[in-house]
């Protein structure tokens, strides 16, 4: 398996992938309450603009395949503070629309995230997942440190910010060598943990 840069042709699998590995997360009852089977459909498509608007402005999307199929992504941000492209946006708008709750969950998320988040310059991790059969076997480790490399090797950046409503997930993380900044809490069944790796000296 090796690890290589997303492309637009990548984002239907690796939307799947997504959603594949973040179907139990917490963070995706916050965001779409309500019966499982529509929210799974409404996880895909919102994965695969996550994914495609990154890819469209240049910012970090790593994937592994295994026997040509994607079993792994990461995506994020790099240091550049940049805006969305209109279609982006306006495909966004389209979404919310789709989900009552939505827009105002997201608005709750980014208000949490700015508590703990590092006023440094830093790279940031949007989504990680790894489909389940796959969990376990170092695919989610790999990724994460083939982009905490690639966040290392922008000078500015102080290293790589992240967040996690799933609890199982920190004993990772911390293994990975990221520090618990702090927890906010959501809403009464849904925290956020903020953890952040400091760029490696070399």
């Amino acid at each position: 398996m090796e690890i290589s840069a997303a492309s637009e042709t990548d984002v239907e699998g690796a939307s799947e992938c997504l959603a594949s590995a973040f179907e139990a997360d917490p963070l995706m009852k916050f965001f779409f309450p309500g019966p499982a089977a529509n929210r799974q459909t409404l996880v895909v498509e919102m994965f695969a603009l996550l994914l495609s608007v990154r890819i469209a402005l240049g910012m970090p999307v790593l994937l592994i395949r295994r026997r040509g199929k994607i079993v792994g992504a990461v995506m994020g941000y790099d240091t550049r503070n940049v805006e969305w492209p209109h279609t982006h946006r306006d495909q966004w708008t389209r979404l919310e629309r789709k989900h009552v709750a939505m827009a105002d969950r997201f608005e709750q998320l980014k208000g949490a995230s700015k508590r703990f988040r590092p006023l440094a310059p830093h790279y940031y991790i949007g989504a990680l997942g790894v489909e389940p059969p796959m969990q376990g076997r170092g695919v989610g480790a790999s990724l994460l440190d083939a982009y905490c490399e690639i966040s290392a090797q922008e000078a500015t950046s102080t290293g790589t910010y992240l967040e996690t409503s799933n609890p199982r997930n920190l004993g990772f993380y911390q293994g990975c060598g990221f520090n618990l900044l702090g927890q906010s809490e959501l809403d009464s069944h849904t925290s956020l943990w903020s953890l952040f790796r400091p760029r490696q000296s070399a």
